[in-house]
């Protein structure tokens, strides 16, 4: 894995990422393609577990299926990450963002890294921050220098509302902290038609969305129009 491919799929990795399970459950890959086919570049993939989060979603096979040509964006919220990281190296994740609040995340980021490496492929190492984790309560694990920080505008683990201001506020002390060679700055959370001005305002790099688009009318339409206000 040389420097310049790190480099190529950074690239990549910005712009909308479309969250799959927002989807028809029982067309997932479908959508994954028609999306394709309106310019998404980044499929965004929420593994839940039931134990981190309430909710359970699909693991390492799910991700192998949906192998559109897009970057592979692998969100876990799920505690012990790293004892997964391998299964979804192999699965073909591009970006495996692990939750600073997991048991286990600094082994985790060190795991998916050992494990691209095996694979002599590049994978970005991401690192999510849900609305009450301060930047300053996780400096270790910034000092092992993630790929891409997610911050989220609500906590999955709760049921409280998302909290735009806050995040968008987060995401630009962020910027401010790592400068314009730091890592890529992801917002999650929230994302609609109606908030997608003022997350763009932020300047995050990647824009998670999901129901947003699949919940539309015309989810084309939706997905760029977001796409257009970045």
């Amino acid at each position: 894995m040389t420097v310049e491919t790190l480099e190529n799929l950074k690239a990549r990795s910005h712009g909308i990422s479309l969250g799959i399970f927002a989807a028809d459950a029982g067309n997932m890959r479908e959508a994954a393609l028609e999306a394709s086919g309106w310019g998404c570049g980044i499929i965004h993939f929420d593994i839940m577990d039931g134990v981190f989060v309430p909710q359970m979603t699909g693991g390492a096979g799910f991700v192998k299926s949906i192998d559109v040509g897009a970057v592979r964006d692998v969100h876990l919220m799920i505690d012990n990450p790293e004892q997964h990281a391998a299964a979804f190296v192999a699965a073909g994740a591009d970006i495996i963002t692990v939750h600073a609040e997991a048991k286990g995340a600094a082994e985790a980021i060190m795991a998916i890294r050992a494990a691209a490496a095996a694979a002599e492929r590049p994978v970005l190492v991401g690192l999510g921050l849900v609305p009450d984790t301060s930047p300053d309560d996780v400096q270790g694990l910034l000092d092992m220098k993630p790929d891409m920080i997610l911050v989220l505008s609500l906590d999955p683990r709760t049921k409280n509302p998302p909290d735009i201001s806050a995040a968008c506020a987060k995401l630009t002390s962020l910027r401010e902290r790592f400068g314009s060679n730091g890592p890529i700055l992801a917002f999650d959370g929230g994302v609609t038609l109606k908030s997608i001005d003022e997350i763009a305002a932020c300047k995050p790099d990647m824009i998670v969305s999901g129901s947003a688009v699949f919940g539309a009318g015309d989810p084309s339409a939706s997905f760029n129009t977001m796409a257009r206000s970045r």
